[in-house]
Order: C-alpha cells, then sequence, then structure tokens
C-alpha cells in the first residue's frame, strides 16, 4: 500500500511523517521522549527494501548505533555503491559503471566489446536502477539498441523506497555474469554470522524477459555428516557472503544476499548479485521449518532478544525452553544449515495476456494431488473469469505459488518438473488490439503488485 500510494498517487509525505529530522538535536530529542520510559529498544526489523533508508535513520535516531545497529551506510541501498566497496575489499566481483548520460553507457558497453566485429559471441550487459527490487527494470541487452532502450526506461524513472518523490539521474550497467544464481539468508548478531537457509534459483527466460523465476529452492550448506565433502560451491558461496556483509560493514540483522557461481576449469568464481538488508520477499517460514528445522524470523528474535550468557547450566537451559518452545539459543543454532528433506517455493509464471476466459479446475486439481505439494496458492484475482492477466516477466508479476517437500529425491524432481508443466496451462485468455492497450496503461502503473491487487 505504502509503495502504491508513493508511485501512483504521487503522495511522499506519509513514508518519513513519523521520522525526525536527523540533522535537528532538538527534534530529535522531543521525539525520543515520545517513548515510553518502561520500553527498552533491543534492535530494528526492517521487512522490505523501501524500509531499508527510514530503518538506518530510526537506528541512529534512537542511539542504537554502533551497540546493536550499523548505522548508515547508502552502499546498502545503492547497487553501484556496494558492489563498489566490496571490490574495494578485494573480493570478485563484475565490472560496472553508474551512467549518467546514454553515452556514458553506450561508451561503457563499447569497452566490455559490444557493437565490435569478432568471431566469438557480442558480450552482454545488464542494465538496472542504482535502487529497486524484484528484477524490476532490469533489463539483459545483447546490443547497442537494447541496451539504449532500457537505460531510457530506467533513466528519470521513480527510485524505489526513496522517502521522496527523487528519481533516478543515473544508471547502472553491468558486465553480464552467466552461471548459477544463489541466495542466501543470513542473521547476524555482533558480527557471527548464521546462515539460515541456502536458495538455488531457477530463473529462465520466458515472456521477452531475460530473469523470471520458476522457482527458489532449499539446498545444504553441508553433507550430512556435517561435513564439507561434494558442497564445495555452498562452501565458496558461504565464505563469499560473509566477506561481502564484512565489507559493508553489516553486523546485525537479517540479510538476503544474492550471487551468481560460475566454475570454469574447476575453479569456483562467486560474484556479487546485490546484498539485501531484508528478509528473503517470500513466505520461506513453512518450508524452512519443515526443511533445516528452523527459520531466519525466530533466529533473529533470538540474535535481538535470546540470552547471551554461555555459563547457564542444563537444568536452567531446560526451564528456559519449557517457558519459551518457541525460541530457539543462538549458539544451538549451526553456522550453516543441513537440511532433513528436498524442498522448493515455485512460483506460477503466466504465459498469457489480456482478459481471463478459463481457469482450468482439473489442471489446479492434478497440481494439489502431487505427493510433493504440500501447499499452494493461485492468487484470488486469476481465479475469476473476467479479470485481466498479463504475462509474468519478474517475481511480482506471478500468480501465485507452491511448496514441495518431499524426502525422496527421484520422486521430488519427478513432480517439480510435473508442476512446472502443468502452471502454463492454468489459464486461458482473449486479448485484442483494444484490450492490449487498456491492459498495458493497467499494468504500466509504477506500484502495481499484482499479489497484492484483489482486481473485480
Amino acid at each position: 500500500m505504502t509503495r502504491y500510494i508513493y508511485q501512483v498517487e504521487k503522495e511522499s509525505d506519509h513514508l518519513s511523517s513519523r521520522m525526525p529530522d536527523l540533522n535537528n538535536a532538538q527534534e530529535v530529542e522531543a521525539w525520543k521522549n515520545l517513548i515510553p520510559s518502561n520500553i527498552e529498544v533491543c534492535g530494528i526489523y526492517c521487512e522490505s527494501d523501501s524500509g531499508l533508508e527510514d530503518a538506518e535513520r530510526l537506528g541512529v535516531a534512537l542511539g542504537l548505533h554502533p551497540m546493536i545497529h550499523d548505522g548508515i551506510n547508502e552502499a546498502r541501498r545503492n547497487k553501484y555503491l556496494m558492489n563498489k566497496m566490496v571490490n574495494e575489499a578485494g573480493m570478485d566481483t563484475v565490472k560496472q559503471k553508474s551512467c549518467k548520460t546514454l553515452n556514458e553507457a553506450e561508451t561503457f558497453a563499447n569497452n566490455l566489446g559490444m557493437g565490435i566485429k569478432s568471431n566469438g559471441p557480442s558480450p552482454k550487459v545488464v542494465v538496472k536502477p542504482l535502487r529497486g527490487v524484484a528484477s524490476d527494470d532490469v533489463f539483459l541487452c545483447s546490443d547497442i539498441p537494447a541496451l539504449q532502450a532500457a537505460f531510457k526506461k530506467i533513466y528519470h524513472s521513480p527510485i524505489f523506497g526513496s522517502s521522496t518523490s527523487s528519481k533516478h539521474d543515473e544508471v547502472l550497467v553491468q558486465e553480464f555474469a552467466s552461471g548459477t544464481e544463489y541466495a542466501i539468508d543470513v542473521v547476524c548478531r555482533d558480527g557471527e554470522r548464521k546462515v539460515t537457509a541456502l536458495w538455488k534459483y531457477d530463473k529462465r527466460p520466458v515472456n521477452d524477459a531475460p530473469f523470471v523465476y520458476f522457482s527458489t529452492q532449499l539446498i545444504p550448506a553441508v553433507a550430512d555428516d556435517g561435513g564439507t565433502k561434494g558442497k564445495e560451491i555452498e562452501q565458496a558461496v558461504c565464505e563469499y557472503v560473509f566477506g561481502a556483509l564484512d565489507a559493508l560493514g553489516i553486523m546485525f540483522g537479517l540479510h538476503h544476499v544474492e550471487v551468481i557461481v560460475d566454475k570454469i576449469d574447476k575453479k569456483i568464481r562467486v560474484r556479487l548479485v546485490e546484498v539485501n538488508c531484508r528478509q528473503h520477499n517470500t513466505d520461506f517460514r513453512p518450508l524452512t521449518n519443515a526443511a533445516i528445522g528452523y527459520n531466519a524470523l525466530d533466529i533473529l528474535l533470538e540474535s535481538y532478544l535470546g540470552e547471551r550468557s554461555l555459563e547457564q547450566s542444563p537444568d536452567e537451559v531446560n526451564e528456559q525452553q519449557t517457558q519459551r518452545r518457541h525460541r530457539l539459543r543462538w549458539d544451538s543454532v549451526p553456522q550453516l544449515p543441513k537440511t532433513l528433506a528436498h524442498s522448493a517455493i515455485v512460483h506460477f509464471v503466466s504465459f498469457v495476456e489480456g482478459t481471463i476466459s478459463k481457469v482450468d479446475i482439473d489442471v489446479l486439481n492434478q497440481m494439489e494431488e502431487l505427493e510433493s505439494v504440500v501447499d499452494m496458492e493461485v492468487y484470488p484475482q486469476f481465479m475469476k473469469v473476467g479479470n485481466p492477466i498479463q504475462k509474468t516477466v519478474d517475481i511480482r508479476t506471478d500468480t501465485g505459488w507452491a511448496h514441495l517437500l518431499n524426502d525422496d529425491e527421484a520422486k521430488f524432481k519427478e513432480d517439480y518438473v510435473r508442476l512446472i508443466g502443468l502452471m502454463e496451462k492454468i489459464m486461458e485468455a482473449i486479448c485484442n488490439d483494444a484490450k492490449r492497450v487498456e491492459l498495458d496503461a493497467f499494468f504500466n502503473m509504477k506500484g502495481i503488485d499484482r499479489r497484492r491487487n484483489n482486481m473485480t
């Protein structure tokens, strides 16, 4: 709702209306005095990208930095500065340039080899906003005309999550890193790291979009015996992520980090996509509880509220566990997780656009009856004939989801393939030229997230 009000209705006063001016000491002090004296603030948790800047400012205003808060650092929100800081820490990153003009973007792409005749394939570049979410306005460009179109689409577009009506006056152009993408959920306490989930993305080029989410599969970071044999890639990913968090000065909180992994001549190369200083933007808790035995949100609470003493007797520990069964002890959680079953979150991709003419209930029944499917949902607006639908181009434009869980690897893979095949048949739609214009106007409104937009 906040994003809709800001980007569609062009209202911005509400975003920081409860925050003091950090440059005005008297205003900050008066604002802090409104907090009841018997309340102790133990930490700050930011749920989404749009709140990152305000969460940083709030921590400073409350005086939590540096004891239990990381302070303000634009590099944790700006993707160019983020990669720059990680690179300056000696870590491998993609080549990049923050471009103020189209000419700068074209020159950077030319320097990478784009548009230059050669015997090999032309290099590709990724064009994206300096700040964004969910692959929104992220383009994979294989030639200069595509780069020009992407630059024009992003330049002077609204900055996602900004507390003012500011727009992008620079566009990020990066070398395209091929490989497999991984996401790592990490909880930090005083610089100590706990990987709470390791995800492997299945992204595919469909619907004229380069990076459409089909699934995020939960994988173990260590072997069943707790060792590292056969888990060299997973170990390299986690080690890289810890280094990136160090480079950005991140000591506290829950973070969702994405990297690209390529293996050339047996050498594992890990490079940063981005560090997100918030949770994985999906309902991961039921799946990680079942597949790992705990979840990032519970561990985040323990990092702020849990006992920090290592001198408790077993009787004291047992008493605490009896009184707080919903709580974990920080020291009982391993640094790297292993999984108890095979699991994934599948994102339902729409391959049709126009007006929904049919919802195939038989197909939905077949999907629900798959042994590995433990939960699923098609968003309500896509269950009604006559409602508009658009082809899926990013995670915010999917049409639903399913949780898969099975301790039988072969059956899990079989059901996964079957589910992906069935989801293409869920809906049918009709579209003429006049309706296409109407749909384009509707879905091109910034701020529309179809998962939360109950169209009637």
